[in-house]
């Protein structure tokens, strides 16, 4: 893989990541009643602008999955070996952080209003249904963790990556319009949606991922802006759910293209310390930024008031400081117990 293209993965998973911490960081309906202006920049912000953040992690690391199998169907059981090391124990150790750090701070006085919910009556639950809850769904489809759904999801598609990778040795290209269809055939738990983007970036691995020439990125961000403001201010005009993945590709295609044209051809991720320093903990990041980012969007809107200039001011900062101190968390944690670190973040 060419440098710049290592280096564009890394920012846009950073550019993902910020995206996925604007989605967990917007309130509730009934926090922020009334607050009209407020509700549409958090719904197109957080949910028409971020929908492209999900699928661009599993377009990735389906991309990585499939680039190099120089030994074929072998290839592949060995990235399914060294991805349950890298994926399994950061999933099993995020899910106990969240239940952890969630009862923890329940317990203590005064402490309650900066969690969205409570987890102490799942002490009370037998044990299967906590493990259950805890690992793979507490109900709603999600684990308690719920922004790990995206972890566990991808370790599923990876254990069958021997199928996916025969099925795209044989049909090529033909695989993911096979997979998009099947993402409006609802069945629970099969995972559709995340399987179809995984197996388009596993196909892209057959093609050159070149830049994007100024027409093609300025029509693919022009046209994804217009059919989210018409998503945004036009919930009926059409059923958009079914729009959904063609325009979160538009989304895709143009923060694609949008990278070359600020970052430029002869752009060096090493030259930029503190954005190279950012990228380096995207991961560690997303496995424990729920349910800590409540903290700090709350104690904003503790500091400003529970009006509208605290909650917005929360809203569009928090995602920012809190990566911030995650950041400067992480590189504390990496130099201090680097074993440690390692372990949990599976080597990343």
């Amino acid at each position: 893989m060419q440098q710049y293209l290592s280096d564009k993965l890394r920012v846009i998973s950073l550019v993902s990541i910020a995206l996925v911490l604007y989605i967990h960081a917007g309130f509730h309906a009934d926090e922020i009643a009334g607050m009209t202006a407020l509700d549409y920049l958090q719904h197109f912000l957080s949910g028409l602008l971020g929908r492209c953040a999900v699928p661009l992690f599993y377009l990735i690391s389906g991309y990585l999955f499939f680039l190099k199998v120089p030994d074929g169907f072998r290839s592949v059981l060995d990235k399914i070996k060294k991805r349950l090391r890298t994926l399994l124990i950061p999933y099993i150790i995020g899910c106990v952080f969240f239940v952890v750090f969630g009862v923890g701070v329940a317990l203590v006085p005064g402490t309650a209003r900066f969690m969205n919910s409570t987890l102490l009556p799942l002490l009370n639950r037998p044990v299967t249904d906590v493990l259950c809850a805890v690992f793979y769904d507490a109900g709603n489809g999600m684990p308690c963790a719920f922004h790990l759904w995206f972890l566990r999801d991808l370790l599923l598609i990876v254990l069958t990556s021997p199928l996916w990778y025969l099925c795209l040795k044989r049909l090529k290209w033909v695989l993911a319009p096979v997979t998009f269809v099947l993402t409006y055939i609802p069945i629970p738990w099969l995972p559709f949606q995340p399987l179809f983007w995984f197996v388009l970036g596993g196909s892209m691995v057959s093609v050159s991922l070149s830049t994007l020439d100024a027409r093609t990125t300025a029509s693919a961000t022009v046209l994804f802006l217009l059919l989210s403001l018409a998503q945004l201010f036009m919930p009926a005009l059409v059923p958009w759910h079914l729009l959904n993945i063609p325009i979160t590709l538009l989304g895709i295609v143009a923060i694609w293209g949008l990278y070359d044209l600020m970052a430029g051809r002869h752009f060096e991720l090493s030259a930029h310390r503190l954005l190279a320093t950012s990228c380096h903990f995207v991961f560690f990041i997303y496995l424990f930024h729920e349910p800590t980012i409540n903290i700090v969007r709350k104690l904003i809107v503790v500091a400003l008031g529970t009006n509208v200039v605290g909650y917005t001011t929360s809203y569009l900062l928090s995602p920012w400081v809190f990566m911030a101190c995650a950041v400067a968390v992480g590189v504390v944690f990496r130099r201090s117990l680097p074993a440690v670190y390692r372990f949990c973040t599976g080597g990343r």
